[in-house]
């Protein structure tokens, strides 16, 4: 990327002045609105733990409140610790009541975890001449995540994937909808100009909420030499991932969205966990794991405690160097701002045209059974998994 120029405000500018430019920027998505304030709607199966689901509705609940929008949560099931960060981070209580959400109420409804089908799809007083949709489908292996649905067909007005794999597994479901990856993008608070790290290894964070027995390991291993911050579950700390986290370490050991943290802040990462992973990722190996959306999965390479620990330490200037490169145009694929902001300028059909082609699909009536199903048997497990902790 050394030399590249890009056209942008109506002059050239490098790769840095342009992620720079794009930091500062964002407040043209309500302008693209008219300065209109939007009521979003954000709808997502349960909002409880700190885990990537979860986060991907605060996220983009912090950056439409962020435009000045007013947005509203729904959740099958809400407890904390997330309710309560919700609740602090941005002032509102989560519905949980399907039959007080109307879509056709909201400028822009955005729906993962098959909720679709709970809701009250009828016209009244309050509806809106027409309604952006926006369903996310965040894994290509859960059901939860699955696409092509009735509901999908006949309201979407796009389809966000997690990952480049996810996309291609929706797009074999044959249906007409756009789908874009948004790439687990991370916040703009994340982005840095200049590498976080000092260059030598000191201060290590591991984010995981699982326990894989080499990873913990070799924790403790390298305990012995650096310090070690373990976030998660697992861990001594469960809470939210910050910035400031990322940017005070020297390295950070994750999969999934927290890769995403690392890259944005020029965080040396080291891809691994209950999966395995590639480890630093370098130009052999990022394009595969990126496309696995940075699961561990791509390669199948499992290592035992010793041999992980001793690897982490040995190729730490592989993650320097990586996080050193001239790489600011991959790095914009994971900056948040720009996947949100297209989903506010999409131009729907009007909301009365949906009603009638929903009204000819008596199939739907059976998805709306699967959705209640659906929240019915998830409220079920998490109030008997509550009782059997309240018992042991």
């Amino acid at each position: 990327m050394q030399g590249f120029l890009f056209f942008y405000g109506g002059s050239f500018a490098t790769p840095a002045q342009l992620l720079k430019s794009l930091k500062h920027s964002i407040s043209y998505a309500t302008d693209s609105c008219s300065g209109r304030a939007m009521d979003i709607l954000l709808a997502t199966n349960h909002l409880h733990d700190f885990t990537g689901s979860e986060v991907i509705i605060l996220e983009f609940a912090e950056y439409f409140q962020s435009l000045g929008h007013r947005v509203r949560l729904f959740a099958n099931w809400v407890g904390q610790p997330m309710q309560g960060e919700l609740e602090r981070r941005l002032g509102v209580t989560v519905e949980n009541e399907p039959a007080r959400i109307f879509p056709f109420d909201y400028d822009l409804a955005y729906m993962q975890h098959q909720v679709a089908g709970l809701f009250n799809y009828r016209l009244h007083g309050e509806s809106k001449e027409k309604t952006s949709f926006v369903f996310g489908r965040l894994s290509r292996r859960s059901f939860l995540e699955s696409g092509g649905w009735l509901h999908d067909r006949l309201l979407a007005d796009r389809i966000l994937a997690n990952s480049v794999l996810t996309a291609e597994h929706l797009r074999l479901t044959g249906g007409q909808i756009p789908v874009s990856t948004f790439h687990n993008a991370a916040p703009a608070a994340f982005f840095r100009d200049r590498p976080s790290a000092s260059g030598t290894l000191r201060t290590i964070t591991i984010i995981t909420n699982h326990a894989d027995p080499s990873l913990m390991a070799a924790a403790g291993i390298l305990s012995s030499r650096f310090q070690v911050r373990h976030i998660g579950k697992s861990g001594s700390e469960q809470r939210l991932v910050t910035p400031e986290m990322v940017h005070g370490s020297d390295l950070v050991i994750s999969i999934g969205k927290s890769v995403q943290y690392a890259l944005a802040a020029r965080t040396p990462v080291f891809v691994y966990d209950h999966f395995g992973g590639p480890g630093y990722l370098d130009g052999s190996n990022f394009h595969n794991a990126a496309s696995f959306s940075f699961s561990g999965r791509c390669c199948s390479r499992k290592l035992d405690a010793d041999d992980l620990a001793e690897e982490i330490v040995r190729d730490y200037a592989k993650g320097i160097a990586f996080a050193n490169a001239d790489n600011d145009a991959m790095l914009r694929t994971f900056y948040l701002p720009d996947h949100l902001d297209r989903s506010l300028t999409l131009e729907p059909m009007s909301n009365r045209e949906r009603q009638g082609l929903m009204g000819r699909n008596l199939f739907l009536i059976q998805e709306r059974m699967m959705a209640e199903y659906v929240r019915s048997t998830y409220i079920e497990k998490i109030m008997l998994l509550d009782a059997i902790r309240c018992g042991e």
